[in-house]
């Protein structure tokens, strides 16, 4: 391991900031009763005492309340003021990469020389982190044998698991391992299951011999070992509480921590951050119950007030609603008081936009006229408005894929493009893929070798990437040589460019061509500091993939590099890709029991998914249907209710 590639509070990171300019280890403090907003005009009350908050804080953030931006600014509060103190660092934690790279980016630009001391990891990325370094670290009757494989475990072979392992159990334990159900079994049984020191002894309890038994058969095995995250968090426990050292230094680097959707919070991730900061450091969870939607995934239904009981933290309530319009709020509410009868309505701070319908309801004969006149509509507005098509976005529950043939048809009809988020490239979704600045700083070497005027906003963001990637100072004669550097790169890459022709070149050479504007070691070294698990070799694969899909459409090398990111398309997503995000326009594609066949299986999360897609809305919400009398009289009666209750209307089209 290289001295870079130290755990977090380790020698080799504490050295690397040393060799920082020395602006950034001498930054002048502001005094607290000085210290003001970065970026915008203020923050609501109830935010600033939870800024200031001395201690751990539970803070409830609904929608469009702006949480993103309070953990930003609270981050620039505690590093600007000093009390987080050089090198002592921040650690966020978000449940999405997007998000985790939204405040990433949001502490950067506002911060340019305190960046380095924010951590923004998702929760996977952090422990499968602290599991990939420290590996060796684990004890031998835990040990890995070699490369692990992540495996998603699907709900039938959890259930076949059980009924086998109830069989072979003791006679006591049977009736209770065949009760556990498989839903709850990997984040409620072996996700909260602290791993003793010796695996060899036969737990006594039903939930523990199904945890042992699980771990026996994918894990303490010869030859493959698979994990899914729920185990990968486990290790990560195990190899923190094996090495004390390595917990001292996560203690004495990161005395904050932020934790974003805590309302998703499941208990093998509760478990961890008990275990690594209840009595060391000052932690800030930011969530809403009514936005708990991965409770199939193993969410805790009171994860709040058990963090609240654990850390002792205060609760704030955030009373503002940044994004969406009066009236939309309004309609939120109601969908809202279905979740819990005593929530408080929001009080709307968004600018307001006259002229808008807030919310209908459009039903269609058929999946073809629906997305016909969704179509139209939309390009109807953009030429009489003047917005982006990126300023609407398609969201469902689920299935996107089966609505995407008819929508992307429709739309290019009318000359726009749509952007499927949810569609995966190897190991990535094209929202992550795009997101990660591995895919920025390749993209960007991309476009700037095919168009090289006229891009002074995507040359400054790849140069300030590569400077990250290369370990560069930013002092003037550094950046003067990466900007030499990167000039002389690009234009190598645009002769070779124009010498290949667009239809048959390999995009994996395209990408590996770009891509090698850095090292492979720098690259790797790179994404293992900042994005912790994640792999380079993956990524520059799932983005060689994006432009093999992208390449038959384009008739220029710079067309196909535009369409990587397909920046300016309406975007389709389903409501848990959505999460976090806002648009202008937001269609609520596929509102019957079809795309919502679980609904009542789980009707409060259910009903929280639906409270999540509506709420992306700023100004405007359409609801879409093709079955509508039977969806009326189905499964989702009761969100068609709630509908009629905010005085939706609903228009018929043919």
């Amino acid at each position: 391991m290289s001295t870079a590639e130290q755990h977090p509070g380790s020698a080799g990171e504490a050295a690397n900031d040393s060799q920082a300019p020395r602006a950034r280890a001498h930054c002048g403090l502001v005094a607290e009763d000085d210290w003001h907003p970065f970026g915008i005009d203020d923050l609501e009350p109830a935010a600033w005492d939870a800024l200031k908050d001395t201690g751990s804080t539970a803070v409830i953030a609904g929608p469009g309340a702006g949480k993103t931006e309070f953990l930003a600014q609270r981050a620039a509060f505690l590093l600007q003021t000093g009390r987080c103190r050089p090198p002592q660092k921040i650690l966020a934690i978000s449940y999405k990469r997007s998000s985790a790279i939204n405040l990433g980016d949001r502490v950067a630009e506002r911060l340019p020389d305190l960046e380095e001391r924010l951590t923004s990891l998702t929760f996977d990325s952090f422990t499968k982190g602290l599991l990939d370094r420290f590996a060796a670290a684990l004890p031998s009757v835990w040990a890995l044998h070699g490369p692990y494989e992540i495996v998603f475990f699907g709900e039938r072979e959890i259930q076949d698991f059980l009924h086998a392992t109830a069989g072979g159990a003791p006679p006591a334990l049977q009736w209770g391992i065949r009760a556990i159900p498989p839903k709850r079994f990997l984040a409620d049984i072996v996700g909260q299951w602290e791993l003793p020191d010796d695996p060899s002894a036969v737990p006594s309890s039903p939930e523990e011999y199904a945890a042992w038994a699980w771990w026996s058969e994918r894990y303490l095995r010869d030859g493959p070992q698979y994990l899914d995250f729920n185990m990968i968090n486990r290790l990560a426990e195990l190899v923190t509480r094996a090495t004390p050292q390595l917990q001292r230094a996560l203690r004495v680097t990161y005395p904050f921590v932020f934790v974003d959707e805590f309302q998703d919070t499941n208990g093998a991730q509760l478990s961890l951050l008990r275990s690594l900061f209840l009595d060391s450091a000052v932690v800030t969870a930011v969530g809403d119950r009514k936005q708990r939607i991965m409770g199939f995934a193993g969410a805790l239904e009171y994860a709040i007030d058990l963090f609240r009981d654990d850390f002792a933290a205060t609760l704030h309530q955030l009373a503002w609603n940044l994004r969406s319009s009066t009236d939309l709020v309004a309609l939120q509410h109601v969908v809202a008081q279905a979740l819990d009868p005593r929530v408080v309505q929001p009080v709307s701070k968004a600018r307001v936009e006259p002229g808008h319908v807030a919310a209908s309801l459009w039903t269609f004969s058929s999946r073809l006229a629906e997305s016909t006149y969704v179509a139209n509509w939309i390009a109807d507005d953009i030429a009489s408005s003047g917005r982006r098509a990126s300023d609407f976005v398609l969201v469902a529950k689920q299935k996107v894929a089966e609505l995407e043939p008819a929508l992307a048809h429709a739309l290019n009809e009318r000359g726009i493009a749509l952007r499927n988020d949810d569609a995966r490239y190897g190991t990535t979704s094209l929202q992550d893929l795009t997101a990660h600045e591995l895919t920025k700083l390749v993209v960007g070497v991309l476009r700037l070798a095919a168009q090289p005027a006229g891009l002074g906003q995507v040359w400054l963001a790849t140069s300030n990437i590569l400077a990250k990637v290369r370990g560069e100072g930013d002092d003037e004669t550094s950046q003067q040589q990466l900007d030499e550097d990167l000039s002389t790169f690009t234009a190598a890459l645009r002769r070779w460019l124009g010498d290949n022709d667009i239809s048959n070149t390999d995009p994996n050479d395209v990408v590996q061509r770009a891509a090698a504007i850095a090292t492979e070691a720098q690259l790797r070294a790179f994404v293992a500091a900042r994005h912790r698990g994640e792999d380079a070799d993956e990524l520059l694969a799932s983005l060689a993939e994006r432009l093999a899909r992208v390449l038959p459409h384009a008739n220029s090398w710079i067309q196909a590099f535009l369409d990587i990111d397909a920046e300016d398309a309406v975007s389709l997503m389903t409501v848990h890709r959505s999460k976090g995000l806002e648009y202008h326009t937001v269609f609520f594609v596929g509102l019957d029991d079809e795309q919502w066949w679980a609904h009542d299986r789980d009707r409060e999360g259910s009903t929280a998914a639906f409270f999540v897609g509506l709420s992306r809305a700023a100004y405007r919400l359409v609801f879409t249907c093709t079955a509508i009398d039977a969806a009326r009289n189905g499964k989702i009666s009761e969100l068609y209710d709630l509908l009629d209750a905010a005085g939706v209307q609903e228009t018929r089209f043919q």
